[in-house]
């Protein structure tokens, strides 16, 4: 457990998540809620869950969740050591010069998602989230991505201290342009 604190509105329990936690369930719907809406199909969920699953089996995984005072699912957060090989890694890195992946992608961490409930957004949630995962790894750098109209993301990250690396990115396709963002973590 990472503790308690208190935000503005309810205390709140920061503690860790495995690929066979309770609130996978959980935190796969609250997944497809919060990047795909809430017209999410049972076939969404299942496929945010196997990849959630996925990611919390890759080297150096760390996964937070937040719970509120009656211990319901209200925020998740995860990433992993970034790795040669990976498949999302490899994408950023194709987007990098070699000065820019030197920097970046040696000893790195992947912040890969962060959601948190509609009615607890704009609490503090997010950053604490963000801050107690970043403060639990061991790595030089993290890096991560978000869409380039994302901008309450890309606030928070600013906010948070993260530098932006690329804009305009295709990591995945043209037609999903992103953010590749930074953070000097040591």
């Amino acid at each position: 457990m990472f503790g308690r604190y208190y935000n503005r509105v309810r205390n709140v329990e920061i503690v860790q998540f495995y690929d066979n936690d309770s609130d996978i369930e959980k935190i796969g719907e609250l997944y497809c809620r919060t990047f795909l809406g809430k017209e999410y199909s049972l076939e969404d969920k299942e496929h945010a869950i196997k990849n959630i699953k996925k990611h919390a089996n890759y080297h150096g995984f760390f996964g937070l969740k937040a719970l509120d005072e009656e211990g319901n699912l209200i925020g998740f957060t995860y990433g992993y050591e970034s790795l040669p090989g990976q498949f999302y890694r490899e994408k950023i890195a194709y987007q990098l010069s070699a000065i820019e992946r030197d920097t970046w992608l040696s000893n790195c961490f992947e912040f890969v998602e962060i959601a948190v409930n509609h009615s607890y957004k704009r609490l503090g949630i997010a950053s604490k989230l963000h801050d107690t995962l970043l403060q639990n790894i061991n790595l030089k750098t993290a890096v991560l991505t978000t869409g380039t109209d994302n901008r309450p993301a890309i606030n928070l990250y600013i906010k948070e201290g993260w530098k932006l690396i690329k804009k305009d990115a295709p990591v995945l396709s043209e037609n999903n342009l992103q953010v590749i963002m930074g953070k000097v973590l040591s």
